[in-house]
């Protein structure tokens, strides 16, 4: 799968509180782990995926990298991880599967990695819900659409939002993702805008500081 924009928006985005522990689940290639190992300079990451090639992947360019020895890559499910694990995270991370009604695509790695029936909403919330540390984060993205869902599930799953960032393609659209954080205990909620483009040929000054030590050039 190629990278694309949701990936580096939540890679730039996701705080937490300087985490030290951090686990990304549905890694693919492995970049918002990268992202987050150039961010948290002390912490250590773990990226699993269900989908073999994409665990290879994630390996090689792990390795290549300049932080071999702070990011692994596991093959398993999050289900799968949140029955076994008992360590916690203070970082949980996901631009998880979101197609829930539409047509399935023929290509089954596509199937995977953009399908909840690999990992429903019920079973992200529940999932973090069980590994989150007791001042913990888990952030995730979304297409605006879909928020709702999430939300009614991550709230069946005891979650409490804290942030929300509405993503606009270009001035003048309305919001087609949303980045959101939520943590394990009540808090007052953070809700803003950025605009990813001015026009077609412009990127905006707040999605340009948002991203700039991620791009060689934007």
């Amino acid at each position: 799968m190629k990278v694309g924009t949701d990936a580096v928006l939540l890679g730039a985005w996701a705080s937490g509180n300087k985490p030290s522990n951090i686990l990304e689940a549905g890694t693919g290639c492995g970049l918002i782990s990268l992202m987050m190992a150039q961010r948290f300079p002390r912490a250590k990451i773990l990226a699993i995926d269900i989908h073999t090639p994409s665990i290879v992947q994630a390996k090689e360019n792990f390795a290549r990298s300049p932080w071999p020895e702070r990011i692994s890559a596991k093959e398993i499910s999050f289900q799968e991880m949140a029955k076994r694990q008992t360590e916690k995270f203070d970082l949980i991370i996901s631009n998880p599967p979101y197609f829930i009604d539409s047509l399935k695509p023929p290509d089954p790695d596509k199937h995977l990695a953009k399908h909840t029936s690999s990992l429903s909403y019920a079973e992200l919330a529940e999932g973090a819900f069980q590994l989150l540390q007791k001042h913990g984060k888990f952030s995730i993205i979304l297409p605006f659409a879909n928020q709702l869902s999430f939300d009614a599930c991550a709230s069946s799953a005891t979650l409490f939002k804290t942030k929300q960032l509405n993503i606009i393609p270009v001035t003048g659209k309305k919001p087609n993702r949303v980045l959101s954080e939520w943590g394990l205990s009540p808090s007052d909620l953070l809700v803003e805008n950025l605009r990813i483009r001015e026009d077609a040929k412009m990127y905006s000054p707040e999605y340009q500081k948002l991203t700039l030590d991620f791009y060689l050039a934007l």
